[in-house]
């Protein structure tokens, strides 16, 4: 039988947007994704690992912030 070892999991939650002005109703996923990946990256080489985004403000149809949260093996 497998042994299961029980770790602790630790979170984080995070807000990624893109800084700077908007004209009204512009599409910023380039932007923002830009910005998911570097934020990503750089907390993945600290251990952290991507769990999810949401999508939390939308203007005029287009998503300006998503709320995104990692997950790490505490230790």
């Amino acid at each position: 039988p497998m042994s299961h070892i029980s770790q602790k999991l630790e979170y984080k939650v995070i807000i990624i947007s893109h800084k700077g002005i908007r004209v009204k109703g512009d599409d910023i996923s380039d932007k923002l994704a830009e910005n998911l990946e570097l934020e990503s990256n750089r907390l993945a080489s600290d251990g952290w690992e991507f769990l999810s985004a949401v999508p939390t403000i939308s203007s005029e149809g287009a998503v300006s912030k998503l709320l995104v949260t990692y997950k790490k093996v505490k230790g």
